[in-house]
């Protein structure tokens, strides 16, 4: 389980806001990870893609509207999660057992470190251009 902290801020309270459903979302895997109930899993995944679909094209508007420099670089994180938690789906349906842990591990580290490196990076960038 992640708790929210604010050392997960980056300043910007809508995207904050965001980051903690994407968490709330990473935390109900962990629940459904010990049921292991193939259909609450991929609604959970499904859950995922679709809020951090909604969650990216909102840091990318923000970004493309700021000129933000590291824009590419930012966009192509967000499509490799994609694809990854897309083949976490493809993978449950197809029978893998061992998915699960693997993407709830997945999930909870991606997030951790795309907020506090990735994320955190924008935060100057964002205040500077009146983004709070």
């Amino acid at each position: 389980m992640i708790e929210w902290d604010d050392k997960f801020s980056v300043g910007v309270q809508g995207i904050d806001e965001e980051h903690k459903k994407l968490i709330d979302i990473i935390n109900k895997a962990a629940v459904t990870n010990k049921f292991k109930k193939i259909r609450v899993v991929l609604a959970t995944l499904d859950e995922m893609i679709n809020y951090a679909g909604y969650h990216f094209l909102t840091e990318e508007t923000y970004m493309v509207g700021s000129d933000y420099p590291e824009y590419l670089f930012h966009r192509n994180e967000h499509i490799g999660f994609t694809d990854k938690v897309i083949d976490f789906q493809n993978r449950v349906v197809s029978g893998d057992s061992q998915v699960v842990n693997e993407a709830q591990e997945f999930l909870k580290q991606w997030l951790v470190n795309h907020i506090q490196e990735t994320d955190s990076r924008y935060t100057d960038w964002f205040n500077r251009n009146s983004l709070k």
